[in-house]
């Protein structure tokens, strides 16, 4: 019965080692998406503003 309890025990600690794991994945991945994304909109707003990039005015009205 102990054994049994052990390997219960054993094989949620993995899991949850293994879940915990993919969470920590996960927001270093989306971490690291958001900051290329702000590199990427930082590049984007100086090359307009050096004139690279034509923006025509909209009025919507």
């Amino acid at each position: 019965m102990a054994k049994q309890v052990a390997e219960r025990d054993g094989a949620l600690k993995t899991y949850a080692l293994r879940l915990v794991d993919t969470v920590y994945d996960a927001s270093v991945y989306s971490v690291i998406g958001y900051s290329a994304l702000l590199v990427m909109l930082v590049v984007i707003a100086v090359a307009i503003c050096m004139k690279l990039i034509y923006v025509p005015e909209f009025h919507p009205w």
